[in-house]
């Protein structure tokens, strides 16, 4: 029998299933960026001075340049955010590969003390 303990199995479960989060979160931020670069072009291409922005249960009008500026901040704040969760991802994945690799040399051997 491979000597694999049952906390590496359940981390290496937990690593996975991270890994599956840190995937959805980073999808979510794209789809951000894309929304917000989106309302970007739609703003930088209207003819108004001005547009709503919305604050929770409140729209309010501001200047349609101040806008931009805002959406373009938060739009660098999500890639920040991006950049931080693919540095996780990275050190989540080398323990999952860890992990893998032990679990393989363990079998390996196993296997050759049955033959």
């Amino acid at each position: 029998m491979p000597n694999i303990s049952n906390e590496d199995f359940q981390a290496f479960n937990q690593y996975n299933m991270q890994l599956q989060n840190i995937a959805q979160q980073k999808t979510q931020l794209k789809m951000v960026i894309e929304n917000t670069k989106n309302a970007i072009e739609e703003l930088e291409a209207s003819k108004e001075d001005s547009a709503y922005k919305n604050l929770g249960f409140v729209m309010l009008k501001v200047e349609k340049s101040k806008l931009i500026k805002d959406l373009k901040g938060e739009i660098e704040n999500l890639e920040i955010r991006i950049k931080t969760i693919e540095k996780t991802e990275e050190i989540v994945t080398k323990k999952v590969q860890d992990l893998q690799a032990r679990f393989n040399a363990e079998m390996s051997k196993d296997k050759d003390k049955k033959a």
